[in-house]
């Protein structure tokens, strides 16, 4: 019996084992064909490609030359690759520059060019064709044809997979034979124990059987359980409600302290990441105090140099008008003086130190205003577009500084793309909220105006980007940029109450989010008097300046404009000459004065003794005399160090109150000023009396030395320029080249006494270009130029001298005579 009823459940066991393992089994090995089918597509295709790749390479100066016979040798090079039947390169017209075949074929015909690179597969041949292109420009196109063996391969894998699907079903039946022993032995031998137990034991309940298998041995023996269980079940309930009590109390317990511990964790790691920003914050603090102090402490000093400069250089302009030589030279000045203002105002701007005029602004308007300054700064390759949302807030904000930030960007993008792309400028309202405001606690939660300037330029890196506002750091070539643009930018936003994000990733452009607080105050249009005429008048200028040397400047700058002047040397003689009665209408003073006085209690003892005069405060820092929280008092007028004598003559005239009706005070008046092309400034030049005379003039002519002809290597045009003219000044024949390539062709096609490089140029060190001139030419002598101190030339193993940046004309002769010249 036991026989009987064993071979049915051991025959279904092993047939569900079988049909399980065959099912499996083919379907596991069609997914693997299908994945080998697929990547040996892919490998072969890849192939392919890397090969066109190689021969596009080889094939573009065949192509740039048109010589078909290297080409067709390049082809021939594919013999290593006998899977490659055929291949061909095509000239940009589509025409056949160059073919190989691996075996002769009659039959074979090479397809038309195709415009785009494509793979064709067909039977047992894969084709490919591939672009040629070198920085952008079509040189042709690359055809390769290649056996596909795919019949093969599905061939051979259906082999493999047969014989594996043969093998695991013997090993199957082996297994699920020893399977179904184990399974029903241990059933045996169960009821046969229970058996036994219903011997010694009575049980009264029975379930009915219903076949002689397996099945019907377990219901003899679950009928004798079910007695005893019973009888236990009422001391086990009981047993249990009392576990079960215990094991929730238990669990409420576990649970309450895994609770505990997880909220302490997330406390710990709260405070700890709050510690850390606060950290990082207080060092980006304290890194930004720093300078600011150091720039502020310079600043000062700084501007007036450069305002001493650019005023004697405006006066000096009125005074050569018919010298068009001296007129160059002084606009040579004024640009090297204009670049030394933006960058100390970009520094103040960094350091949060500017004194700014914020108004209520509409942000949208300023942008439509600066749609053709932008257009004629980016070039016509740049594509901008404005995104204007409607309804858009006001905001609190500086008008003139957030022009400035948003032509410094643009400009920034269009170097991102190498001057073609396209520049989208977005404005929009927007909400921070307490989630965003929880990863940047500098930021307070609350209505902002959004400024979203994007490019689709290079990009920059993860490295680039933890950098991007540190001033003076810059991925562009030396003599590019300052490295100020988006620090002045920072600066600027943060001294606002803004917030700046910068969104980039290499290859996929950049975007720069800028968010302003919104202001709920109706917009100020402030009016712009850059283009109101530059005038001058004959009322009274009281002018307190400490600095005798910029004082000077500024009395002959406003006796020009036709005005009457009184000068004070601090702000104690400046209060005496208000208060002996003279008639005053504008007091015109430095912020920061030594003396008792300060120049705001100066101020305010002025307006008490003259309820109508006005004051004009003039500095490079203005410190905290007449700032508080990085914005000018209200009701002070200000004009920063260094400034145009226009700039100066419309910032009195908005004061005063424009041009005197009066036709006596007209005619006294100079005429309107002629507004030259740039500001006139320049880096500190030498005194007078320390200025030498020029060779070939005077008594000194007979001792002059004899011209030379000297080569100039200056990447920077305008100093290059400048150093030439100086040379011709001392009697010597210059040649100026900005690049070391033009400057090894120049000696090539003439010959030299002198080179004047500067030590970083282009790709190249001065020093080496040096040593590499001087193999051909040992008696030529070396003058090296550089900003960055002599040690900056290091060892050479030639005779050089070294020439300082900024020089003037007596240092310039003194190092040509050192040099020999």
């Amino acid at each position: 019996m036991t026989s009987q009823i064993q071979r049915p459940i051991a025959q279904k066991f092993m047939l569900a084992v079988l049909l399980t393992t065959f099912s499996a089994l083919l379907f596991a090995g069609l997914g693997m064909l299908a994945y080998d089918i697929h990547t040996f597509e892919d490998t072969w295709v890849n192939d392919l490609k890397a090969q066109a790749n190689l021969v596009a390479g080889i094939s573009v100066p065949t192509l740039e030359f048109d010589d078909a016979k290297v080409a067709h040798e390049n082809l021939e090079q594919l013999k290593s690759k006998p899977a490659i039947t055929a291949a061909a390169i095509y000239a940009a017209n589509g025409k056949l520059f160059a073919t190989y075949l691996a075996e002769a074929d009659e039959q074979m015909r090479f397809p038309p060019a195709a415009s785009r690179d494509s793979v064709s597969i067909g039977g047992d041949q894969i084709r490919l064709m591939r672009r040629i292109e070198k920085d952008g420009e079509f040189f042709g196109t690359v055809f390769l044809q290649a056996r596909y063996p795919l019949a093969e391969r599905v061939k051979s894998y259906s082999f493999i997979l047969f014989v594996i699907m043969c093998v695991s079903l013997m090993v199957a039946l082996l297994v699920s034979s020893w399977v179904q022993s184990a399974i029903t032995g241990p059933i045996r031998a169960l009821t046969e124990a229970v058996n036994q137990m219903i011997r010694r034991r009575d049980f009264s309940m029975r379930v009915d059987k219903t076949s002689n298998d397996e099945t019907g041995v377990l219901v003899n023996a679950f009928n004798t359980m079910v007695a005893e269980v019973s009888q236990r079940t009422e001391a086990l309930e009981k047993s249990n409600k009392a576990l079960q009590f215990e094991m929730q109390e238990r669990i409420e317990a576990q649970d309450a302290l895994k609770h505990l511990n997880s909220t302490l964790e997330d406390r710990i790691a709260r405070r700890t990441a709050e510690l850390d920003r606060a950290n990082e914050q207080l060092r980006q603090s304290q890194k930004l105090e720093a300078i600011g102090q150091l720039t502020g402490g310079v600043a000062h000093d700084f501007n007036n140099v450069l305002q001493v400069i650019s005023g004697n250089l405006q006066l000096l302009q009125l005074n050569v008008a018919g010298n068009p030589e001296a007129l160059k030279r002084i606009e040579y000045c004024g640009f090297a003086a204009e670049r030394g203002a933006k960058l100390a105002s970009q520094l103040l701007s960094f350091a949060r130190r500017q004194p700014l005029q914020p108004v209520a602004t509409n942000l949208g308007r300023i942008v439509r205003n600066m749609d053709e300054l932008l257009r004629r700064a980016l070039g016509e390759s740049i594509d901008i577009r404005t995104i204007i949302a409607p309804e858009l807030w006001n905001t609190l904000v500086d008008p003139n500084q957030i022009e400035n930030v948003v032509l410094n960007l643009a400009i920034n993008a269009r170097d991102a793309m190498d001057g073609a792309g396209k520049l989208t400028i977005e404005l929009g309202n927007t909400m921070l909220d307490a989630d965003y405001v929880r990863e940047t606690p500098e930021v307070s939660p609350g209505e902002y105006v959004m400024l979203a300037i994007s490019d689709n330029g290079s990009g920059m890196t993860p490295e680039v980007m933890s950098r991007a506002f540190e001033p003076f750091f810059t991925t562009k070539r030396e003599g590019q940029g300052t490295g100020l643009g988006l620090s002045m930018a920072y600066g600027f936003i943060k001294q606002s109450n803004g917030h700046i994000r910068l969104y980039s990733e290499p290859g996929h452009g950049t975007t720069i989010k800028i968010y302003l607080p919104r202001t709920r105050l109706v917009e100020v249009e402030v009016q712009d008097i850059r283009t109101s005429p530059a005038i001058g008048g004959d009322e009274t200028i009281l002018v307190v300046e400490d600095d005798l040397i910029v004082q000077a400047t500024v009395i002959d700058l406003l006796t020009g404009l036709g005005y009457r002047v009184l000068k004070a040397n601090d702000g104690l003689s400046a209060l005496t000459i208000l208060q002996s009665g003279v008639s005053v209408d504008l007091l015109f003073t430095d912020v920061v004065m030594p003396g008792p006085i300060r120049s705001p209690d100066l101020a305010r003892q002025a307006k008490r003794l003259y309820p109508r005069i006005e004051v004009l405060f003039t500095s490079g820092y203005t410190q905290n005399a007449i700032v508080h929280g990085g914005r000018l008092d209200p009701g002070v007028e200000l004009i920063s160090k260094p400034y145009r004598r226009e700039d100066l003559a419309r910032k009195i005239r908005q004061l005063l109150g424009g041009v005197r009706g009066d036709e006596a005070n007209a005619s006294s008046q100079p005429p309107e000023l002629s507004e030259p092309s740039e500001m006139l400034g320049g880096p500190a030049a030498a005194a007078p009396d320390d200025t030498p005379r020029p060779l070939g003039a005077g008594p000194d002519a007979a001792s002059r030395p004899p011209s030379r002809r000297i080569l100039v290597v200056e990447d920077n045009e305008d100093a290059n320029v400048l150093l030439c003219e100086l040379l011709k000044i001392l009697g010597h024949a210059p040649t100026g080249v900005t690049h070391p390539q033009k400057a090894i062709d120049a000696f090539q096609s003439d010959s030299f006494d002198l080179l004047i490089s500067d030590i970083r140029l282009p790709g190249f060190s001065g020093i080496e270009l040096a040593r590499q001139l001087l193999q051909g030419h040992p008696m030529l002598r070396v003058i090296f130029s550089s900003g960055f101190g002599s040690q900056a030339v290091g060892q050479v193993d030639y005779p050089a001298v070294y020439l300082p940046k900024p020089y003037s004309l007596k240092t310039l002769q003194s190092a040509l005579e050192e040099a020999g010249a």
